[in-house]
């Protein structure tokens, strides 16, 4: 199961994935993050609330950093995946951090649940 919720303020834009990025949920939050994509926009990606992940979620987490997201950790886990998926202990771009600043809900935020 994975929740994915998009808050926007327009010039910033984060996705939070919550629960285990695997299976379908890994297309699902490709296109989210697509659709997230526009000029001059900075992504971010709240990982805090992730409890897995499989290769093909790792693969996608790789490429969106590549792209230029900021991706948000806390915890040993996360810290650790983040320095899996640059090849770096600690990576530019990456955040690891307890509290966040809230950014209003999109009109057109999507939410994704389902269990196995």
């Amino acid at each position: 199961m994975l929740r994915i919720t998009i808050y926007d303020d327009g010039k910033v834009c984060r996705l939070e994935l919550a629960g285990r990025l695997e299976g379908p949920w890994v297309a699902e939050t490709e296109n989210a993050w697509r659709f997230s994509l526009g000029p001059d926009r900075k992504i971010e990606v709240d990982l805090r609330q992730l409890t897995g992940i499989d290769k093909a979620g790792h693969d996608l987490l790789a490429a969106i950093h590549l792209a230029g997201a900021c991706l948000i950790v806390e915890g040993v886990w996360l810290t650790t995946l983040i320095g899996d998926l640059t090849s770096q202990p600690s990576c530019e771009g990456a955040m690891v951090q307890s509290s966040s600043k809230k950014l209003p809900r999109r009109s057109t935020s999507r939410q994704q649940e389902s269990s196995k």
